[in-house]
This record gives C-alpha cells, sequence and structure tokens, in this order.
C-alpha cells in the first residue's frame, strides 16, 4: 500500500493504539498495522479496526482511569 500523505510505501509493523475518551484512557499494545517507511503515518485494516473498536466499546463502560492491553490476547 502506498501512504497517502506522501505516496511512499508501507511495511506491517505492530503499533500501540491509544483512545483518549472522556472517561479513560485505553492503551492497546502490539496492534497490527500499515506505517509509512518515509513519513510514519500509520494505517489500520478494516479488520483490525473493527477490533479496535470492539475492544475500546467494551472497556469504556468499565474502566474509569487509564487500561494497556494487548491486542494479541484480546483481539481472539
Amino acid at each position: 500500500m502506498k501512504c497517502i500523505e506522501c505516496g511512499h510505501d508501507t511495511i506491517n509493523k505492530n503499533r500501540t493504539y491509544v483512545a483518549n475518551l472522556e472517561n479513560c484512557v485505553i492503551i492497546i499494545k502490539n496492534v497490527p498495522a500499515m506505517v509509512c517507511e518515509h513519513c510514519n503515518e500509520v494505517y489500520y485494516s478494516d479488520e483490525v479496526f473493527g477490533q479496535i473498536e470492539k475492544i475500546v466499546y467494551k472497556l469504556e463502560s468499565v474502566i474509569n482511569d487509564i487500561a494497556v492491553i494487548d491486542y494479541t490476547n484480546s483481539a481472539a
């Protein structure tokens, strides 16, 4: 995939996703992403972002501070 921002190639890497919500912060580690080799712009596939949304939705109603979880353990 080409980067939308700069046009360079992207590579597959794991990244940390941070959801900063009104009542909490959810940090999801080891999220599969496509990262631009030039400008470091991060892209998530539809499937991965769907899993991120599910994780955030489940946690935002029970967490009132900070949660740090591992994507590989939560997306299964």
